[in-house]
């Protein structure tokens, strides 16, 4: 986690830290950039690598271990937040892509300012890229940032080549610098790949994900605290792919109830941020919540269901976040990081709501000393 200190445009006015949030794909794996040993990035790695390449060969392992490791300590070195890599099946060519986010701090200057010299900057380094200034795509109202599209080769080293020796490679690349408000720090969000084929899938991947990027200050997140409830995004469609997996887990709380009654109304999955950023101030959707009901069930029926669901899905390896007994469990998978479930007993009314919420997909960086999920 970094500290994110923003000085007011008013130097009287107090410093101001904020938390900034963005949303990758699924299928994008984090690496370890914010290891603070070289030991612990390499063990967080070695994991990762095994993990993608279970069914692969121990050569193959090694290799692309000894290539990343080489890529964590680069970005690092750079000073990335955050950075993350895909690898893709396009029809049995393999395809690679990775995504960085910097913090670049700024002093005395305005975001007008900023976006004028970062312009020329970029235009005198790179003569032959396209370098523009462009709206904002995320929603954040007039906002602007700065877009630089062109080549960023880069060398192998000799360990990591597959040919043993050192070996340039072409690589396309998009950067976006957004001032933040404060106009004290500017985020750089960078998409790079080697598979120029694929570039038209990859820029367009890279748009949708800078327009997840949310912030809010330290003391919007502090008003907001006492909001711990998760709240529906208007207007906002939830991912197909996270609804049909609500759906699949839906379907087995259903199960692990073992009851069956009128389920014809309160059926809805929306898009909702949760909790846990919503108490960071931030707002735009993380993730989504399917809500439906049993109706027309005897309470004492509905009170042991309840009871019944906490057992079975404990019992699965799920961690138990709270619990009345009789009228509600709240349960969550992968020790509190999964998906997570309700079930509430609606005494008198012979009925049970179940909220089912898919797991946050935030990446969220903020002041040091906070809590993030």
């Amino acid at each position: 986690m970094t500290e994110v200190t923003t000085a007011s445009a008013d130097s009287k006015a107090p410093n101001r830290k904020f938390h900034v949030g963005w949303i990758m794909p699924p299928f994008f794996h984090e690496l370890p950039v914010d290891a603070v040993e070289v030991d612990e990035a390499g063990d967080r790695l070695g994991e990762l690598v095994t993990t993608i390449l279970a069914n692969g060969s121990q050569d193959d392992q090694i290799m692309m271990f000894v290539l990343y490791l080489e890529i964590t300590a680069q970005l690092q070195e750079a000073g990335a937040e955050y950075a993350g890599f895909c690898l893709m099946d396009m029809d049995g060519r393999p395809s690679t892509a990775s995504v960085a986010v910097y913090r670049m701090p700024l002093e005395n200057t305005t975001a007008d300012d900023v976006l004028s010299e970062t312009l020329s900057t970029l235009r005198r380094a790179y003569p032959d890229d396209d370098v523009q200034i462009s709206a904002l795509p995320a929603g954040r109202g007039d906002s602007q940032a700065v877009v630089r599209i062109g080549s960023a080769p880069f060398t192998l080293s000799a360990e990591a080549s597959p040919t043993g020796e050192p070996l340039e490679v072409p690589r396309g690349q998009i950067q976006v610098y957004i001032p933040l408000p404060g106009d004290t720090d500017m985020l750089v969000f960078e998409l790079s790949t080697p598979c120029m084929e694929d570039w038209d899938l990859y820029s367009e991947l890279f748009a949708t994900i800078v327009r997840t990027l949310d912030w809010a200050t330290e003391e919007e997140a502090e008003m907001a605290a006492a909001l711990s409830l998760a709240e529906p995004v208007p207007d906002v469609a939830p991912d197909p792919a996270v609804v049909q997996e609500l759906y699949v887990q839906s379907s087995r709380i259903l199960d692990g109830l073992a009851v069956r009654g009128r389920m014809d109304e309160g059926n809805v999955v929306s898009a909702i941020t949760c909790d846990d950023c919503w108490s960071k101030g931030l707002r735009s959707a993380c993730t989504a919540r399917h809500t439906w009901q049993i109706d027309d069930v005897e309470d004492a029926l509905l009170a042991a269901a309840v009871g019944r669901l906490g057992d079975a899905f404990q019992g699965q390896g799920w961690l138990k976040l709270a619990e009345t007994p009789g009228h509600s469990v709240s349960l969550a998978a992968d020790g509190g990081s999964g998906s997570r479930v309700k079930a509430t007993l609606i005494p008198g009314r012979l009925r049970l709501v179940v909220e089912v919420t898919a797991p946050c997909r935030r990446t969220v960086s903020g002041p040091a000393g906070s809590v993030f999920g």
